[in-house]
């Protein structure tokens, strides 16, 4: 999936928020994103990838760079992300079954995050097509499956362009 690319010349870890794919499970609160760390079968652990240095990223001078994909192959740069509360684990589905992934909370470093409104738009209608393709049960089961009954929010920007009064249209 590519998620997460550390470079060691630069001291910077480039994360990734595909929202495309439906791999993965992250959720945004205002200014924060939990995002989900690396593997995708089976537990995910701390040790031999990715998921350490965000874990550490407070402590070990790295320097961390989030980008979202809320339309396929669309990247849009987020900034500077840190780290806010200690990761934790959850449960969240692989290929069908349940697995431990590791949940990194992170805030934007003092910017604003918001993403444009057609590209937010675009997205939501997507996810609604794909939950109006779900049977009962399933969606049934989804909502069972939420960790959280907390409502997410977002900042969506939007762009207002202003008739000039002395120009006849």
């Amino acid at each position: 999936m590519g998620g997460m690319r550390r470079s060691k010349a630069t001291g910077t870890l480039i994360i990734i928020s595909d929202h495309t794919k439906g791999l993965y499970d992250d959720k945004w609160s205002g200014d924060e994103l939990h995002y989900t760390g690396m593997g995708k079968n089976g537990n995910q652990v701390l040790e031999g990838n990715q998921n350490r240095t965000l874990a550490e990223s407070k402590t070990n001078g790295v320097e961390v760079h989030l980008f979202e994909v809320l339309e396929s192959a669309k990247y849009i740069y987020q900034g500077v992300v840190t780290l806010c509360w200690v990761p934790y684990q959850e449960d969240q589905k692989d290929e069908g079954s349940l697995r431990k992934v590791w949940m990194f909370p992170l805030h934007t470093a003092g910017q604003a995050v918001a993403v444009m409104r057609p590209a937010f738009d675009s997205y939501t209608k997507a996810q609604e097509r794909k939950a109006k393709s779900l049977s009962a049960a399933e969606l049934e089961l989804k909502a069972k499956e939420r960790s959280s009954t907390e409502v997410a929010h977002r900042s969506v920007t939007s762009n207002t362009y202003v008739r000039d009064p002395y120009v006849d249209s």
